[in-house]
């Protein structure tokens, strides 16, 4: 008889474990029947392919971020590893640590991520992992990660040597500074698209906690003593403290703006993320009382109610919506969820199996992301749990196509910044003036539209620009004043020159331009910008043209075509381009792809793989058509721009494809003039 060997018993103990898994997530699968509301079910691992997979694991999730277009899901977990996630939950990559990565997070633009340790490791990198570097110190407890990824903060302690401090690092790991501090309660970067980063945060000092706002050159501008700050909007300009029951907000700038006492010390803050004057506070104590309130700065309470005790929250992107989720009084393994309205109102409920511990928002217009006790990240899907709501948030024009073939006067191209810091050009009508270049530069010192999402690039206060231009030589002369001259920052100064020179250069009489100062030519603008004067005009050699989104709005950016192997890129290359850029936006399917690129004398056909046609569903919305004219807008502009045929048409797998009723033609003839981005 044979005998039964030790490693038998080993063999069959795994497999009593691997078939104990399998009954775990069967049992995950189906849960009981007796429910309310609809169930959630996490995705099968064979509906995505490869997918991120923790749910035999249990791992425990330290942290989880995501991008604004939900391109990138980043998670770390008590496994000692950081994961990078697409939008399907397909796995990029994954970095294991020696120690515990309690910090993760990944820039607003999705280009970049930082992780931090117990053990004191700092790692930045491209999301692409071309590019990274990386600190040792003490612990990292807190991190953030400006939107662009120019700067990060990060809080370090070891508290067995009372030893807590605050340092900023910029995007080529150098230490910008480091300040000492208490135990670090809150740690927040504003945005880049004001005069500058800062950092905001709070710690504690003997026992009582302090408010600091300090700017990216160590500077401590304004600090509040007995406040904890609780959230930043944004883009930096509210933040919202908290002193016992008092709930205060103040501008940028310290300055105090509005205040109200509270039944209870709030836990949670959160701003609108489409309006800055509005907000939402809750309290988790538990009691009967409302606990959910939602202000706006000029008409105070708007509404509060009753919801469960340890709610998370996430607004929806366009801001209309307030997402909540509960388990610590429900069914354990189950989490309570709802949608409530502008009003307060309770638009659907619905269940998801699992406890879900994290709740992310992002720029996508009806996807969140959840974190699970159990390690599992799933996305669900809003946009069917509207259907029961009365008040349905208005549709956004959220894309203002390009205009060709009308000849208007007094249309001017001025270039502002997006939330990324892309330079964007808009086209701006005009009254009727003697000198367009003068009213381009006044315009552009004005700054953009109300509502339009773009950032100015010149401070407006205390500035000038004398403009003088010879009709001969076409020769410009820009006389600045000092405040504009000695601007500060790089970032800053690049923003201004650049937005500056392309505005002035959109006019094609200026042959060269001279920035002066009291008739003396200048060597240095800004922040060390060295200039070979006079300087020529900008002209796009390769003009690609890039959707990007900023808020809720989309527009069209202009870039140099990237050159591949040092070789100049053809026409091909340059779609190809284009096609990439749209692919980061959350309406366009991942996977979309250039097949070719079909050219004759006659006209152009981009022929792209079936995946486009997914741009256009049957019943689709205002929102729907425009995204699908700013596609097209990127493609058949670059290809107008780069070539001389008269004519472009999409094709879908080498055949042609007529878009829905109401959608954009799939085929453009070239006209002039255009008009990018238009205002009005």
């Amino acid at each position: 008889m044979k005998r039964f060997q030790p490693y038998h018993y080993i063999i069959s103990l795994a497999g009593l474990f691997i078939l104990a898994g399998f009954i775990f997530f069967a049992l995950q699968l189906f849960p009981e029947t007796e429910q309310t509301g609809v169930t959630v079910e996490p995705q099968d691992p064979e509906e995505g392919g490869t997918l991120y997979d923790l749910w035999f694991t249990s791992a425990k999730i330290y942290d989880l971020s995501v991008d604004h277009g939900l391109t990138g899901i980043l998670v770390s977990t008590d496994e000692d590893k950081i994961s990078l996630l697409d939008q399907q939950r397909k796995l990029r990559w994954d970095i294991s640590f020696s120690t515990a990565p309690e910090q993760a997070k990944i820039s607003s633009c999705g280009n970049y991520v930082a992780a931090g340790t117990r053990g004191g490791r700092l790692l930045f990198m491209s999301a692409d992992q071309e590019y990274s570097w990386e600190d040792e110190g003490a612990p990292v407890d807190l991190l953030a990660i400006s939107p662009n990824a120019n700067w990060l903060a990060v809080a370090r302690s070891k508290p067995e040597n009372d030893e807590y401090y605050v340092q900023l690092f910029n995007r080529d790991g150098d230490l910008k500074w480091s300040r000492e501090s208490g135990p670090v309660e809150s740690l927040y970067m504003s945005s880049e698209y004001f005069q500058q980063a800062n950092v905001f945060y709070s710690h504690l000092e003997n026992d009582e906690p302090v408010i600091k706002a300090v700017n990216p050159e160590g500077e401590e501008l304004w600090s509040y003593e007995g406040q904890s700050l609780a959230a930043v909007s944004r883009h930096g300009s509210r933040l919202a403290a908290v002193e016992n029951e008092k709930f205060i907000v103040y501008n940028t700038l310290g300055e105090k703006l509005w205040e109200t006492e509270m039944p209870f010390q709030p836990t949670t803050v959160m701003f609108n993320p489409q309006n800055h004057n509005r907000l939402l506070a809750y309290g988790s104590e538990e009691g009967t009382g409302e606990n959910l309130y939602y202000f706006d700065l000029e008409d105070d309470l708007l509404w509060n109610k009753r919801v469960a005790d340890g709610s998370l929250f996430s607004f929806t992107a366009d801001g209309q919506f307030i997402v909540t989720g509960s388990w610590r009084h429900y069914r354990e393994d189950y989490t309570q969820m709802k949608i409530l309205d502008r009003h307060g109102s309770e638009v659907n409920s619905w269940e998801v199996s699992m406890r879900v511990e994290k709740l992310q928002k992002s720029g996508h217009p009806h996807l969140v992301v959840i974190g699970g006790e159990d390690g599992y990240i799933d996305l669900i899907n809003l946009e069917p749990l509207f259907a029961e709501s009365d008040d349905e948030a208005p549709v956004t024009t959220v894309y203002n196509p390009v205009r060709t073939g009308r000849e208007e006067e007094n249309v001017i191209t001025l270039y502002f910044i997006d939330e990324n810091d892309n330079l964007v050009p808009v086209s701006r009508s005009i009254n009727s003036v003697e000198n367009p270049l003068r009213a381009a530069v006044e315009e552009l010192i004005r700054g953009p539209s109300r509502g339009s999402a773009l950032y100015r690039t010149i401070p407006e206060k205390d500035v000038s620009v004398e403009v003088s231009f010879d009709e001969e030589t076409g020769s410009l002369e820009l006389n600045l004043s000092q405040e504009l001259a000695e601007i500060g920052g790089a970032l800053q100064s690049r923003n201004a020159l650049d937005s500056l020179l392309y505005t002035v250069s959109s006019f094609d009489r200026v042959r060269e331009i001279n920035l002066v100062q009291d008739e003396e030519l200048f060597e240095e603008f800004g922040d060390d910008i060295s200039l070979d004067q006079p300087l020529d005009p900008h002209q796009w050699e390769k003009p690609v043209f890039k959707p990007v989104m900023s808020g809720n709005r989309y527009y069209l950016m202009i870039e140099e075509a990237e050159p591949e192997n040092d070789e100049e890129a053809d026409l091909k290359e340059l779609v190809d381009q284009a096609v990439s850029a749209c692919r980061m936006l959350p309406f366009v399917p991942n996977d979309l792809e250039l097949i070719e690129l079909r050219i004759s004398q006659e006209e152009t056909r981009i022929n792209l793989d079936r995946s486009f046609k997914d741009i256009f569903p049957q019943e689709g919305e205002k929102q729907d058509k425009l995204q699908a004219e700013l596609l097209l807008d990127a493609l058949i502009m670059t290809v107008f721009e780069n070539s001389r045929t008269q004519k472009v048409e999409i094709l879908v797998e080498g055949e042609s494809f007529e878009s829905p009723e109401g959608y954009p033609s799939l085929e453009r003839f070239y006209h002039t003039p255009y008009h990018i981005n238009p205002e009005n």
